[in-house]
């Protein structure tokens, strides 16, 4: 290594944990930045850790902006790497980069998906598969929502995937009938039966499709859990849900679809007739409108608002993603949506709190212990269920006891197993070290010879040795005479060393939501009707699996209900195509050749402000000469593909400045162009707009322009009575050229539609003349 390379080591406190990192500097320039150890969580982290590097190195700088949906863990990075390279008195020359320009993107496709968790990626799959342009639009700086913290356990009833896994399945071993059957009894029936019935149908398809789509190798799940009255759980090689997040968009963009990172929806757009057309996100620096014939709404819960949340929620540990926050219950507030049981949480008994609040799931560890003989205790020694039964017997019985805390005991050999499935599934071993050295504050860790670790604990002593001394003998005669344990799992405590770890519960997903066509998965108002062109899918949905869901459950809904989505978004498409937009073409002329124009400003306005209700086009005359009678012949390029756009347009906006009292002469120009080589706009509805530096705002402009568009060889036909008048543009717009007066912005809002209306009309009048 040369005296200008350097290896600079450092630690960043992330969400989980320490990261270790690493940065090789070489002539005071950063070249990269390596991971070296870290605790998050890996679906998120692999995601957004190559986007920070880049960042880092393209500019030079530790003064980048932290990723979306990980701020806490890069933020951390930044600040710590930035620190670690000044103290090594390393003199970085940030890259001199040009202050971004806010702009506005403009998109249109056939359907737009909200979302990037696992529903969003399979409707935006099934769509796209189906021969539709699809968006998919996350607001976070990865994929995967809620559904990167899961397995990859799914139920695979009546796929081709589970026949090859399990055999051919007949009526007595799985079939969708069967899965409702379960369901239902799981949630004791407070499921929505169509939604139900909808999943369990659709999941075999939709694994099938997704798996072929994607290149998904499911395999038999490890655990079969007792809530599934058969054997039907499947999962990925890995068991990581980042697997199916990472091959499914891979997928999904390989064969077509766009994917937009960091993009947070703010508000849905309208078409004329109010119904949804398209959505408004923002990213940095950037605003993007997408205009769509189907919107998929897959945004996940609100399990980190906790305003939203309901008192069925106090004292449950929450262990999902920080940023399910319920964006969509603002910018869907103005459709009046239907929505039911928004106090509906997936509670899971198997938790650890790791920060006050904050679990982590110990499922897998938690199950092996009790298949190895472990049994559930509460602060006063008790034993408090049978251990061998379904997870919602496990979560009434801690969410029984008074501080809504178990612990689970067990012996040596199986803490060996435990440990090992803690340290595959989201902890470190760092972590549980600190557990069982802090025996002040949660969580509870703490391991020894009985008395000990209940004495640790804070549990009652007397009552936990009566407690292992009854299970012992239960163990022995092979018979749980107290909760009726499977003999299965009924084995002797080995040894004199016992450890004691908290169990608490903890949810991640919320089970209410909005109200859907259960046919279609429309969403549906307070009145009941259907929303147009407006489909849901994932969690966002709320009914399918009722007030709980089993195992494996939240991931087959996921799948199953975004397959159906996609394809009605797909169906709903196609329709809008085969009918044809009824959206108004309409063309906005820039009335001058000027670079700079406030004109130019007033119709990115009008674009900003009516481009959801119709075509918008701005159109320039600068490319235009001036208008030369001797070049009829040779008609200018310019001219005749300006004038073909008029011609096609239901109706042009003219926005004129004020030159002498009258128009530029490079628009007068142009129309004598248009009223001598081509006669587009006979007959054409015309709306004039302006603004001026001054306080008249273009009136005697655009009374001039009517006089010339009245002309013989114009015959346009100007809306009367209504002009848009915009008086001292230096002060009315701003870096977006959006107005920034509200009442001129009414105005113009008024006007508009007074053309809309006038556009109409002429249409009518023409077709009355017609039929006589």
């Amino acid at each position: 290594m040369s005296d200008k390379e350097k290896q600079i080591k450092g630690q960043a406190m992330g969400h989980n944990g320490i990261i270790n990192y690493e940065i090789d500097i070489d002539n005071d320039k950063v070249e990269d930045l390596k991971i070296l150890k870290h605790s998050e969580t890996s679906g998120i982290f692999n995601q957004v850790i190559d986007k920070l590097k880049q960042n880092i190195i393209s500019q030079q700088s530790f003064d980048v902006d932290a990723v979306s949906g990980a701020t806490v863990m890069t933020q951390a990075i930044l600040d710590s790497a930035k620190k670690a390279v000044e103290s090594e008195h390393i003199d970085l020359t940030p890259m001199v980069n040009q202050k971004i320009k806010h702009q506005t993107t403009r998109l249109k496709t056939d359907v737009v998906v909200i979302g990037g968790g696992e529903a969003g990626l399979v409707a935006a799959s099934r769509a796209l598969s189906l021969g539709q342009q699809v968006i998919l639009v996350e607001k976070n700086g990865y994929l995967g929502g809620a559904t990167i913290l899961n397995g990859s356990n799914v139920t695979g009833t009546g796929s081709k995937v589970s026949e090859k896994i399990f055999g051919k399945q007949i009526d007595s071993q799985d079939s969708p009938a069967k899965l409702v059957n379960d369901v239902a009894v799981e949630c004791k029936n407070t499921n929505i039966p169509q939604l139900t019935n909808l999943m369990a149908n659709n999941i075999g398809p939709a694994i099938d499709f997704i798996s072929e789509f994607a290149g998904l190798s499911y395999q038999k799940a490890q655990t079969q859990t007792p809530e599934h009255s058969v054997e039907r759980q499947i999962e990925l090689p890995t068991a990581s849900s980042y697997e199916f997040i990472q091959k499914v968009s891979k997928a999904f963009e390989a064969k077509g679809g766009k994917i937009i990172l960091g993009a947070r929806v703010e508000g849905l757009t309208f078409n004329r007739k109010g119904q949804v057309n398209g959505l408004t996100a923002e990213a940095d620096n950037e605003t993007i409108k997408i205009k769509a014939n189907s919107i998929v709404l897959a945004a996940g819960g609100y399990g980190a608002n906790k305003q939203m949340r309901g008192p069925e929620s106090k004292g449950i540990d929450y262990y999902g993603p920080m940023t399910s926050t319920g964006d969509s219950y603002i910018f869907n507030e103005d459709l009046n949506l239907k929505t039911h049981h928004l106090d509906w949480y997936k509670i899971y008994p198997h938790g650890v709190e790791v920060q006050p609040g904050i679990a982590k799931l110990t499922t897998y560890a938690s199950k092996k212990a009790t298949d190895m003989g472990a049994i559930y205790i509460n602060s006063n020694g008790k034993r408090i269920v049978n251990e061998s039964d379904v997870y919602t017997k496990f979560r009434d019985a801690i969410l029984a006891q008074s501080d809504k805390i178990a612990y689970l005991l067990m012996d040596e050999r199986t803490w060996k197993q435990v440990y090992k499935l803690l340290v595959l599934h989201d902890f470190t071993e760092n972590e549980i070290k600190k557990f069982f050295a802090d025996q002040k504050n949660r969580p509870v860790f703490v391991k020894g010879l009985l008395d000990e670790v209940a004495k640790k604990a804070g549990i009652n002593v007397a009552n936990l040795e009566s407690t292992v001394n009854s299970y012992q003998d239960f163990a022995k005669k092979g018979v749980d005479s107290e909760f009726g344990r499977s003999q299965e799992y009924l084995h002797e405590y080995e040894g004199d060393t016992y450890y004691l770890i908290e169990q608490c519960a903890r949810f991640a997903t919320t089970l209410g939501g909005y109200s859907v066509n259960s046919k279609t998965l429309e969403l549906i108002n307070k009145q009941n009707e259907v929303v147009a062109n407006y489909f849901g899918a994932g969690e966002i949905i709320g009914g399918a699996n009722g007030h709980d869901s089993m195992p494996s459950m939240m991931n087959t809904w996921g799948i199953s209900s975004g397959y159906v989505a996609g394809l009605s978004a797909s169906q709903n498409a196609n329709q809008h195509k085969a009918e044809g937009t009824d959206d108004k073409k309409i063309t906005a002329i820039v009335g001058t050749n000027a670079s700079k124009s406030y004109n130019r400003q007033l119709l990115n306005a009008m674009k900003d402000l009516f481009d959801s209700e119709v075509d918008f086009e701005i159109c320039e005359i600068k490319n235009i000469p001036l208008f030369n009678e001797d070049l009829l012949n040779d008609e200018p390029l310019a001219v005749k593909e300006l004038a073909n756009k008029i011609e096609e347009s239901d109706g042009v906006v003219i926005a004129v400045p004020e030159y002498d009292h009258a128009i530029p002469a490079s628009l007068k120009s142009a129309i004598e162009w248009l009223s001598c080589a081509e006669h587009p706009f006979k007959e054409k509805p015309i709306m004039i707009v302006g603004t001026s530096l001054g306080i008249q705002g273009t009136v005697r402009a655009q009374i001039n322009l009517r006089q010339i568009l009245d002309a013989p060889g114009v015959d346009a036909s100007v809306m009367p009575g209504h002009e848009f008048m915009l008086p001292q543009a230096p002060v009315q717009f701003n870096d977006e050229n959006r107005l920034m007066d509200a009442s001129s912005e009414d105005f113009l809002k008024q006007c508009f539609n007074n053309f809309m209306t006038y556009i109409e009309s002429l249409k009518i009048k023409d077709r009355s003349v017609n039929a006589s």
